[in-house]
């Protein structure tokens, strides 16, 4: 099922079972926004190595996009920025998934960076893990302050969540932060 990336400055809900093969497909095609040259990729991810998201890249897109950083929420085996099989332009770092407001930091570090000449995508997951490290309150104001911030910088982002994981209460609260929804289930 190919989905066709997002306009600048929109941003997506995936809703998708956690570790659905369909989930990652259109995961990578929702940042097929350009020449991978001229992608500036973004990826915070509670659950893949950096090794794990350039391979998929490279198998689905073939070249790696001119820049990307990974953000490891957590601790994954092979998280560390010393990990075997990423390329230079792959910038690594790491955040614990307790500190809303370092994770927040990391981000605006990453985008204070991006060089306005590429296009910004973005990919966040999962909304369902950052949830079994803090409340609802606290993770709307964070999703609601970093989706304004891609958006005001034209990023194509899209950000996962596991709908079978929670109530319509919740579900219901943290749609209306998104332009556009892929619903896998």
């Amino acid at each position: 099922m190919a989905t066709d990336a997002p306009p600048p400055g929109s941003n997506v809900i995936v809703m998708a079972p956690s570790l659905s093969d369909e989930k990652r497909e259109i995961c990578l095609d929702l940042q097929d926004a350009g020449p991978p040259e001229r992608l500036d990729v973004l990826h915070v991810t509670y659950s893949d190595t950096p090794t794990e998201l350039v391979s998929r890249w490279r198998d689905h897109h073939g070249g790696l996009p001119g820049r990307m950083g990974i953000v490891v929420v957590g601790d994954q085996p092979g998280g560390r920025s010393g990990d075997d099989g990423v390329p230079e332009n792959v910038f690594v770092t790491t955040a614990n998934p307790n500190d809303i407001t370092g994770l927040g930091m990391r981000l605006n570090n990453y985008l204070n960076d991006h060089d306005d000449d590429s296009q910004l995508v973005a990919c966040f997951d999962s909304m369902t893990e950052m949830l079994q490290f803090a409340e609802l309150k606290p993770v709307f104001k964070f999703l609601h302050m970093f989706a304004g911030q891609l958006r005001d910088a034209d990023a194509v982002s899209h950000f996962h969540l596991d709908p079978g994981a929670h109530d319509e209460q919740t579900i219901s609260r943290l749609k209306p932060l998104f332009d556009d929804a892929v619903d896998l289930m």
